[in-house]
């Protein structure tokens, strides 16, 4: 299992076991989808292993066949069949598969989840019902991605932002079950605002000032709430407005925009400044990323 990727986690077997698997794995913009078949095995994510800094995932793992447990935050949880368990990368877990196993597995950005470390802190290693309500949704289309994952070829962003919403609504709804009212509310709240923010990107006028007042509380107390999240309201606006432009960008209905309109449909309006950050946020510039990108089937 290749799990979070080079020198992050081990595998741990005994001298007479081996580990054979096979992986297939996808981006959805920002989130990612793994497939992965193989033989009973552990992966362990030391704390040594977790650099200050590094980008914070959670990791959510349905299995097709055989079982998934976790140990994570002093909680030991195992999920199978239609359950969803999930664990979280910025803290040390231990994975066990105990016998031959299929799952899909979603790595995905806090930041899409308006969630802290210490929320996520709250649902890890627990088992969650994948029979009813928002976790059978979620399970349903975890399993759909399986089937027909690698058949999707357009609007890739789109369906990351469709799994990342469905597996946010689902943690919110179990958060309900094990925070404080005033956790809950905050949660909410961040939840709210990264919706409002999202639907103006376009407008220029879309500050950390306007936010605030939107939602009347003040400019320092959402500063607090991004700042439980390691950014800051400006900066999510900018990255959201560059992911945005990342998304159009690749869909080649809109090849007959000029890179500059792209930026602008985003509150990117010079076209210099919109080209540096891009390339500053993912290493090409907005024309080179354009160029360079996959083949899309329409």
């Amino acid at each position: 299992m290749s799990g979070p990727g080079p020198g992050a986690a081990r595998v741990l077997r005994g001298p007479d076991e081996s580990v054979h698997g096979t992986v297939v794995r996808r981006d959805f913009g920002d989130v990612t989808i793994t497939l992965v078949t193989g033989e009973p095995h552990e992966v362990l994510r030391p704390g040594r292993h977790i650099r200050p800094g590094a980008s914070e995932n959670l990791r959510v793992f349905r299995a097709l066949a055989g079982e998934i447990h976790v140990h994570q935050d002093g909680r030991r949880g195992q999920a199978s069949g239609p359950q969803i368990i999930c664990c979280d990368s910025s803290r040390p877990y231990r994975l066990v598969l105990p016998r031959p196993f299929h799952l899909v597995e979603v790595l995905l950005p806090h930041r899409h989840l308006g969630m802290s470390a210490d929320d996520t802190a709250k649902l890890t290693a627990t088992g969650w019902c994948g029979r009813m309500g928002a976790g059978a949704l979620l399970s349903q289309l975890l399993a759909g991605l399986h089937d027909h994952g690698t058949e999707i070829h357009s609007a890739v962003d789109r369906v990351g932002a469709t799994v990342a919403g469905l597996t946010a609504a689902v943690l919110a709804d179990r958060l309900r079950h094990v925070a404080a009212e005033d956790e809950v509310a905050r949660h909410d709240l961040m939840l709210g605002i990264q919706s409002y923010i999202r639907e103006r990107l376009s407008d220029p006028g879309l500050t950390p000032q306007a936010v605030a007042e939107h939602h009347n509380i003040s400019l320092r107390y959402l500063q607090r709430i991004f700042q439980d999240h390691g950014t800051s309201p400006a900066r999510w606006i900018r990255d959201e407005r560059l992911a945005r432009c990342r998304y159009e960008l690749r869909d080649p209905r809109l090849d007959h925009l000029p890179v500059g309109v792209i930026g602008e449909r985003s509150g990117l309006y010079q076209a210099s400044h919109f080209s540096r950050l891009f390339r500053d946020r993912y290493g090409l510039t907005p024309r080179g990323y354009r160029t360079m990108r996959e083949p899309v089937a329409t």
